[in-house]
């Protein structure tokens, strides 16, 4: 089952073609493997596992099959789901939730307090306001009553969520398509690690989980794009063994009104798209989920203020910065070690 993910989605995160994965070697795979491709999501997904144990049939009807359960909680796009359901009670009171919307809730709101509120998974509104949302683009800028209006409408610091569940004000809307797609690369990759692999590579949508090594007994190897709006290009390669990765950037999805570029990305503070020359973030973690997360958080602090949460945080985090000379790269210290380790 597939559902199209609305405006926070993989383009909000720009990686479904701006991530490529290149599996790097001089010969042909010295180890068997199997691969599994798909559709979930509104996007594609991949699964290469190094193995002989498996029967690549039956392992794909397990993976599809907790993809099914994954959008039957958390889409917004199929009206049954459990998070839509939740966005249409109107009733002001707690509401008992799964234990993987819970999940999803919950590592939301740790990069929301992280990002100092510029994660914010109730700000669909501004997003379709802005003419990113499903009804597609609007004409020119909106008014400032309109945004002010859309601002008193979101805010995740309005959401409390409690053993017995969650308790929301009526009207509030919940998207949770910028770190979806990550929390389902580690569900994947736990499927994997149950059923007994220890080598394997998951991506959804761009987001890229790995363990071991690949068939070639060397690190995976992703391709990361130039975030350049005229011409689709690979800038560089990050070798990712034992980690997730997830970038997010302002280069495919915009408009241009008046000369101006006015980017999908939105500033929850603010209610503006961001207008920061900071054009993606690429965030390596142990979790796709809150690599996803993070860097769409990212792309909503800026240069000066990714790089100082990624000191804070211990995180590597490269990000491409557009000036008048073209594209050039920042790196975070975990970033540089991590890449002098293992370029």
């Amino acid at each position: 089952m597939v559902f199209p993910l609305n405006s926070t989605n993989w383009w909000l995160k720009l990686i479904v073609f701006g991530l490529f994965m290149l599996l790097f070697g001089c010969s042909e795979d010295v180890e068997p493997a199997i691969e599994i491709r798909g559709s979930t999501m509104g996007t594609t997904y991949s699964v290469k596992v190094i193995s002989t144990g498996f029967n690549q049939e039956s392992l794909k009807k397990q993976i599809d099959d907790r993809l099914i359960d994954l959008n039957d909680v958390l889409s917004t796009y199929i009206p049954t789901s459990e998070l839509s359901k939740l966005n249409r009670n109107e009733r002001d009171e707690v509401i008992p939730i799964s234990e993987d919307l819970r999940n999803v809730l919950e590592m939301s709101r740790k990069v929301y307090d992280l990002s100092g509120g510029a994660f914010d998974v109730t700000v669909g509104p501004l997003v379709n306001l802005w003419g990113f949302g499903p009804e597609g683009p609007t004409n020119g800028i909106p008014a400032a009553e309109q945004i002010e209006t859309a601002r008193s409408t979101t805010g995740f610091n309005r959401v409390l969520l409690s053993n017995e569940g969650i308790q929301r004000p009526a009207g509030l809307y919940i998207d949770l398509s910028a770190i979806a797609k990550g929390y389902a690369v580690d569900e994947i990759a736990r499927l994997l690690t149950s059923a007994g692999a220890n080598r394997y590579l998951v991506e959804i949508g761009g987001e890229v989980k790995t363990r071991g090594q690949n068939a070639n007994n060397a690190d995976w190897v992703i391709g990361l794009e130039a975030p350049d709006r005229s011409a689709r290009r690979l800038l560089r390669t990050i070798p990712v063994r034992d980690l997730s990765m997830a970038t997010s950037g302002d280069y495919r999805n915009y408009f241009e009104h008046e000369g101006r570029a006015y980017s999908h990305t939105i500033d929850p503070g603010t209610g503006w798209p961001v207008v920061h020359n900071q054009a993606s973030a690429t965030v390596l973690h142990e979790s796709a989920a809150m690599a996803d997360g993070l860097a769409t958080a990212c792309s909503v602090l800026g240069p000066a203020k990714t790089l100082a949460l990624a000191e804070e945080m211990k995180l590597p985090v490269l990000a491409i910065i557009r000036d008048a000379e073209g594209f050039r790269e920042e790196l975070s210290s975990e970033m540089k070690r991590y890449l002098d380790k293992n370029d």
